[in-house]
């Protein structure tokens, strides 16, 4: 079963075009906040997104039982992550589950450090999930399967700078050399306070 974000490129609030823009992702908009969320890492520790200050953020928001767009984006993000060397140091990939009923803080971490160790898995209550969520204008919905169920959701990944700024909004389909030619140039960037 495909997710709704592989049908529809996320959710996110439609990217404005910028005048000689040199970012392949799509930008967000400069007037518009930038969202935030309260979470807790694997290990326990309660985070937000001041916690990585100073590191451009990549934030994608799936599940550990996703058939496809999760694990095929946590690849790319990975594949990213060699490809930038040295300087993804000052990158962070975090991971926020959508199915924490499932995805306890053990089998989060297992899991995104499968495809990179420096990756960060997120979790919380249902409530914590659904504020981040919807912060980032992630849609979600529960779906039986059987006795079972799936998530389908939006699979746009959120790029922030490291002064916290929302910045860019990738679809399912951007490239790793999309990504690394982007990040690349959040890192060039001078910190703005």
């Amino acid at each position: 079963m495909a997710c709704v974000g592989c049908l529809v490129a996320g959710a996110a609030a439609p990217a404005e075009p910028v005048a000689g823009a040199a970012f392949r992702l799509m930008p967000w908009p400069a007037r518009a906040a930038s969202p935030d969320f309260a979470l807790i890492d694997a290990d326990g520790r309660p985070r937000a997104l001041e916690d990585y200050r100073g590191r451009v953020v990549v934030l994608f928001f799936g599940f550990v039982r996703c058939p496809d767009v999760c694990p095929a984006e946590l690849f790319k993000l990975a594949l990213v992550m060699r490809q930038l060397g040295p300087a993804a140091a000052k990158v962070q990939v975090l991971f926020v589950t959508l199915d924490p009923a499932r995805d306890t803080r053990k089998v989060l971490k297992d899991y995104v450090r499968a495809f990179d160790s420096r990756f960060v898995g997120l979790t919380g209550s249902g409530p914590e999930i659904d504020r981040a969520a919807a912060n980032f204008y992630v849609v979600y919905a529960r779906v039986p399967t059987g006795n079972d169920y799936t998530i389908d959701h939006s699979a746009s990944t959120f790029v922030i700078d490291g002064t916290g700024r929302l910045r860019l909004v990738a679809p399912p389909t951007a490239s790793v050399a999309d990504y690394a030619h982007d990040l690349k140039l959040l890192l060039a960037e001078p910190e703005r306070r």
